[in-house]
């Protein structure tokens, strides 16, 4: 007996679900949110940004903290109060399922066909996985998504009401991430394609309208105008792209290697080929988009993300209106389904992470429970991935020589860091001049500090070990 087509679409769409639910569902495992949580926390309490880097141990402490994550931070101290760690899991699923939401929507209201409208909100979300972490980005995404809705539904009904809403959208967006200028890029594509399109400059004048209206909304942040030359200048730092993972080059052979870069490759040919197929119906402002933010996802793979979400909006107009199909459409999507999910449950998603496990530098209880009973205290070395977690469980017990705020750190500091692992008299005299009494490295930098001799000779012994870091301490006299 075949099954009948609403049932057929019922289940493509529960199977879309469970799909959206096995990429983003995922415990935290981003080492930042524990540096966010702490930070969310202070400014609750005290009803203040920190105005300094604060945390550690040397004179970068007196370093300007960059806040221009401070609304995600307060967001997530409030979120990790009522759930506790262990379910913020929960969190990251539900800003997936918004997200695969938005992006149907944003399918729906051009193709009209719930087929493939599904498949192009899981297409996104397959590409932007690589970087679905809980993180303030993940909240940039959500504003990405949201802010297309916004023009889609202006662009089909001509009220100006969702352009209007974009304001305090920018708002939003200005106080929780960096990457706010996308917004601002998204809104004067529109402007300029819209004009050219219909060759009238007026045709352009209302997103013009709304995105002078983003751009100063925008200044409504804890850095004013400032956070416009912070993201502009963070963009250009050569140390970021040489030696931070996020912002290397997308064709490097760090990122070619990840799970993300394949799916970022399918969307490339995807969009290449639907722009041939569907060529009549591409405006200006369809083919600026796809262009501006592929030769942005070219840069640096980080950008992929936005690219992916830009293109959903390309592919939905390309495609426009799909007549009903039959069975055929939602039995493909059904099959796609099964196959995803399958996937997912034996190998993980993009960055290989389970509903119940995700790769991580996290402490391990055991490590936790050893600096505990020994009630450590004093200055940490530390590798850089690990200061935020050390700052939320211990400070200022322990104090960090460095954690993940980059951006307020600097290069010369950074590097200096670096260099400290693999010079033995930079290192002894930092050891010195700073009162280190700890060292809590990566087997990464434990392997290049380990041929140093000096440490040995002051008392240096490993601590505790497990396969994630290495605890060393020095001998007190």
């Amino acid at each position: 007996m075949p099954v009948p087509d609403r049932a057929l679409s019922a289940v493509a769409v529960a199977g879309s679900l469970v799909v959206a639910a096995l990429l983003t569902a995922v415990p935290p495992g981003n080492n930042d949110l524990w540096l966010q949580i702490t930070i969310g926390e202070m400014i609750r309490e005290s009803g203040e940004i920190p105005p300094t880097v604060l945390f550690p141990f040397t004179e970068v402490k007196e370093f300007p903290f960059h806040p221009h994550e401070w609304l995600a931070s307060v967001v997530f101290s409030f979120l990790h109060d009522a759930l506790g760690y262990e379910r913020l899991g929960l969190v990251t699923g539900a800003f997936g399922l918004a997200s695969f939401a938005l992006a149907w929507r944003l399918g729906w209201r051009h193709t009209g066909n719930h087929a493939v409208s599904l498949f192009l909100a899981l297409l996104t979300l397959a590409v932007i996985n690589f970087r679905y972490h809980l993180r303030p980005e993940i909240f940039a995404l959500l504003f990405a998504l949201v802010e297309l809705n916004l023009i889609a539904e202006y662009r089909l009904t001509g009220r100006r009401r969702w352009l209007v809403a974009l304001l305090p959208l920018a708002l939003l967006w200005a106080n929780c991430h960096g990457s706010f200028p996308v917004g601002l890029v998204v809104a004067g594509i529109f402007a300029l394609g819209e004009a050219i399109g219909a060759r009238r400059v007026a045709a352009g004048l209302p997103y013009a309208a709304a995105l002078a209206g983003m751009s100063a909304i925008s200044l409504v942040n804890p850095l004013g105008y400032k956070l416009f030359y912070f993201a502009w200048d963070l963009r250009r730092w050569e140390v970021m792209r040489a030696y931070i993972t996020e912002w290397t080059g997308t064709f490097s052979p760090v990122f070619m290697e990840e799970r993300g870069f394949p799916a970022y490759l399918y969307l490339l040919a995807f969009c290449a080929a639907a722009l041939v197929a569907y060529r009549r119906r591409a405006g200006a402002t369809e083919v600026l988009l796809l262009l501006a933010f592929a030769a942005l996802s070219v840069d640096r793979h980080r950008y992929i993300v936005f690219f992916a979400v830009v293109a959903l909006y390309v592919l939905a107009r390309l495609v426009g209106p799909v007549p009903h199909a039959g069975r055929r459409l939602p039995a493909l999507l059904v099959a796609l389904c099964v196959v995803g999910a399958a996937a997912l449950a034996s190998f993980g998603n993009f960055y290989r992470a389970y509903p119940y496990e995700t790769p991580s530098w996290n402490f391990t209880p055991p490590l936790i429970d050893y600096v505990e009973a020994n009630r450590l205290e004093g200055n940490v070395l530390n590798s850089y991935e690990l200061g935020a977690e050390l700052i939320h469980r211990f400070y200022p017990r322990l104090r960090p020589s460095i954690d993940s705020r980059l951006d307020s750190y600097g290069e010369m500091y950074f590097l200096h860091s670096l260099r400290l692992m693999h010079s033995e008299a930079e290192m002894l005299k930092f050891i010195g001049e700073y009162d280190v009494r700890y060292m809590l490295l990566l087997w990464r930098d434990f392997e290049s500090v380990r041929p140093m001799k000096g440490l040995a000779a002051n008392g240096w012994t490993v601590r505790f070990a497990d396969h994630k870091m290495v605890l060393l301490g020095r001998a007190t006299r």
